[in-house]
């Protein structure tokens, strides 16, 4: 492998889950030598917890990756053994799609593509302090003694630093399951001065496959046609295509949870410390924290083709096992269940992201940058759009060229970037649609018009993918072009009615006519996925105008005075935590509002809207 300034890489990335993987993968992409290095090769990107790639505003960040030239969409789409789009009839700013992993065959192609890059290297090791030296990153030095130098270090350690497993009254040092801790590292960056604190997260038990009732349950299909994320994958089926199953708790399990609440590590025991995902609790939390409701519901999904295992989605627990075996049997079709692995929770250390700038670099120490769980976030997608990032940026730096960066309002990766650095978390951070205010824009279906340009710009994106995305926006924009002019010869289509006969664009903004419905006059080039583009394009093009006239307008309104005596109480549309704190903080402009930690984007454009109306007077503006 080619040196660089004597130097055993370009760029050293510490850690082979998501994060790294795609950290490694781009800076070995972009021609910069790498060195991964991880505690097991063999089990690098091993989906530790759901097999589930995507979801609600997720899927947005896949598309995102695929767009930038990084690896998750490519590899979903050839392990992919169950997908939907999610929340179609709410429109296409808020839909989204999810997959579901065959897990072997992840892991197992995640570990190929690695090894096809000419610049990566792969190590087993685990690392145990950074080398830095009149605070610059030197390299890091491992616990069997090897050193290794380079001068850009991306650290994605996941859940391993300061590790702990907690399993009712057990307790014992873990990044995961049968995987050891990273000790000395988080020592290490303590003793660096980094602001630190813990956070937990948890799985739920897996079940034998062959030892349920689906017939108790009700069945989820997967989609009768291929769904990718990325554009440079082939539309076919990647496997058989498997059902998913919901069911619900009821009374015997809730009073299973209470009357073992004194053997839980989280209430009775009071063993973790580490702050929980609001967006995911654990089924012990939902007992005690929404007691009027009285069921949850479970989502029941496979994690393989071949694997003998189902998940148990919503039913992550730190319970004793013989706990959840019990409460696993009182669930539909599961009376008769097997479990072959029991739920536990995980305690972890992470380090602040607000002592990140936004490239992910480090702020204490020059060339050292974080990504993934280790900046206090939660989940697969956050974890890979990070490490791209921080790969990128990582490998741009050692080419001494500009780094990436991503604005708010030009992907849910600038969302997650700035909400990161500029607010921090005091719990395990998940993407939110609500959390984008600009996701009219931020689609799942024009990630590659919107990001494309910024991975060729980097040299991630190849000749290939540039190539593919120039034609078919091309091929895009035209129709759009002729759909305004091309006048249709009839006057009903469906059971829309027309005056005269309207254009093809006139026609798709009419909101029951379909594009399926118009396929006789649109362009034989133009493909499915492009016809759907079309017609979204078409139909919302007027929400886009307008907001891209709001973005225009953002610098001025982050400028925006807030009387002092503003009502908070009387914006019943602000969310309750939102008006809490901004009534408490009483910030003086609407900039210095949405710094605010839980005061959501959303708040800020309906407080700005308030802002602006007749009785409030013409709000100041800063100068």
């Amino acid at each position: 492998m080619e040196s660089m300034h004597s130097d055993d890489a370009g760029v050293i990335v510490v850690g082979g889950g998501h994060a790294g993987v795609e950290a490694a993968h781009a800076a070995a992409k972009m021609g910069v030598p790498t060195l991964l290095l991880t505690g097991d090769p063999s089990r690098i990107c091993t989906l530790p917890c759901n097999p589930s790639i995507g979801g609600s505003a997720k899927g947005q960040l896949v598309r995102e990756i695929d767009a930038l030239g990084g690896a998750m969409g490519v590899l979903a789409d050839a392990c992919s053994l169950h997908a939907r789009f999610l929340n179609e009839s709410k429109g296409p700013a808020v839909r989204a799609l999810r997959q579901l992993m065959d897990k072997p065959s992840y892991n197992r192609m995640a570990l190929r593509l690695l090894q096809t890059l000419p610049a990566l290297r792969i190590e087993a090791a685990m690392v145990e302090e950074l080398i830095v030296s009149a605070g610059e990153v030197r390299g890091v030095r491992c616990a069997d003694g090897r050193s290794f130098y380079a001068r850009r270090v991306v650290l994605a350690t996941g859940t391993f630093l300061g590790g702990k497993l907690f399993r009712g009254e057990e307790v014992q040092p873990g990044g995961r399951h049968a995987e050891a801790p990273a000790i000395g590292l988080s020592h290490a960056l303590r003793a660096l001065g980094f602001s630190m604190q813990r956070l937990k997260t948890g799985t739920p038990p897996r079940v034998d496959r062959t030892s349920v009732e689906y017939g108790a349950m009700r069945v989820q299909e997967p989609s009768a046609t291929p769904l990718l994320f990325s554009r440079r994958s082939e539309a076919r089926f990647a496997g058989e295509q498997l059902p998913c199953y919901l069911i619900d708790t009821n009374e015997r399990t809730h009073a299973l949870v209470r009357e073992n609440l004194h053997r839980s590590p989280l209430y009775g025991l009071d063993l973790i410390r580490g702050i929980g995902p609001r967006y995911c609790p654990s089924i012990e939390d939902k007992v005690i924290k929404f007691a009027h409701n009285p069921t949850h519901q479970l989502f029941i999904e496979p994690e393989g083709w071949d694997e003998p295992t189902l998940y148990v989605g919503g039913f992550s627990t730190s319970l004793p096992a013989d706990v959840q075996l019990a409460m696993l049997q009182t669930l539909p079709g599961m009376e008769r269940c097997e479990m072959l692995r029991a739920g536990y929770a995980v305690e972890y250390d992470m380090v602040a992201p607000t002592e990140l700038d936004d490239t992910l670099q480090t702020r204490r120490i020059a060339g050292l940058y974080h990504c993934g769980q280790l900046n206090g976030t939660s989940g697969y997608e956050e974890a890979a759009a990070q490490g791209l990032v921080a790969g990128a940026n990582a490998a741009l730096a050692a080419r001494g060229c500009e780094p990436l960066r991503i604005a708010r309002s030009e992907g849910y990766i600038g969302v997650l970037v700035d909400d990161l650095v500029g607010k921090g978390v005091d719990e395990p951070y998940r993407m939110l649609t609500s959390r984008a205010e600009h996701r009219v824009l931020l689609r799942h279906d024009n990630a590659d018009r919107r990001l494309t340009p910024h991975g060729r710009d980097i040299g991630l994106v190849d000749d290939s993918q540039w190539m593919v995305f120039t034609e078919e926006i091309a091929l895009l924009d035209r129709a759009v072009s002729d759909a305004e002019r091309m006048r249709l010869p009839v006057r009903e289509i469906g059971s829309e009615r027309f005056q005269a006969p309207p254009t093809l664009a006139e026609a798709l903004r009419r909101p029951q006519v379909r594009v399926a419905e118009l396929r006789s006059w649109l362009p034989e080039d133009l493909s499915a996925d492009l016809a759907e583009r079309l017609e979204i394009e078409v139909k919302i093009e007027g929400y886009v105008k307008r907001e891209e006239q709001a973005i225009v307008q953002a610098a001025r309104r982050e400028r925006l005075v807030i009387p002092a005596d503003f009502a908070y109480e009387g914006i019943g549309a602000l969310s309750s935590e939102a008006r809490e704190k901004l009534a408490r903080q009483r910030p003086r402009t609407l900039g210095a509002a949405g710094r605010i930690p839980g005061v959501a984007p959303t708040d800020i454009a309906i407080l700005s809207l308030h802002l602006q109306r007749p009785e409030h007077g013409s709000p100041a503006v800063t100068r």
